[in-house]
This record gives C-alpha cells, structure tokens and sequence, in this order.
C-alpha cells in the first residue's frame, strides 16, 4: 500500500512537472506576442499621430477646390456668354456683309 501512495505520488508530481514546463513554455510565448503586439502598437501610433493633421490638409484642400470650381463655373458662364456675343455679332456681321454685296452686284 505505501509503495503504491508513493509511485501515484511520483505520477503526480511528473504530471505537475510536465504541466508547469508547458506553463513555462507558454508565458515565453505570451511574453514574446506581448512584446510584439506593443511593438506594432507603438509603430500604429506614430503612423496614425499624423492622421489629423493629414485630414484637416485634406479637407482645406477640399474646401480650396469647391471654391476654385464655383468661381471656374461663373468665369465659364461667363465666357459662354462671351462665345454666344462673339457668334451672334459674327452672324449679323456675315448677313450685312453679304445683303450689302448683293445690293452692289444689283
């Protein structure tokens, strides 16, 4: 009977001890994955502490082409408006430089 408490014992502890190098193995590990989770923490951080300063860029730059574009679209207006007169002037001009050549010919 002593000699069977003794060897279920001895099973005992190599399964403890077993169990504790695993541990042992496995908070390496953990250890390891920390350190490099930290690492790629600190990387994200730096990368994303210019992302508000990058945004507040872009949306200035955004507001800078909505302006440029309105005022594009009135100059464009404009020089439509300009193309029209020009198309108009030169068709009236065309009528009265042909009607006074056909008045001369007659």
């Amino acid at each position: 009977m002593l000699l069977f408490v003794i060897l279920f014992n001895l099973v005992i502890t190599c399964i403890n001890c077993y169990l504790a190098v695993k541990l042992w193995q496995l908070y390496g590990s953990l250890k390891q994955i920390t350190y490099q989770l930290t690492n790629i923490e600190q990387q994200m951080n730096e990368l994303f502490s210019l992302a508000p300063d990058l945004m507040l860029k872009g949306q200035q730059g955004t507001v800078q082409l909505r302006q440029f574009y309105q005022k594009f679209l009135v100059q464009l207006a404009i020089a439509q408006r300009v193309f029209e007169t020009v198309k108009l002037l030169w068709k009236v001009w065309y009528r009265v430089s042909n009607s006074r050549l056909l008045s001369k010919k007659i």
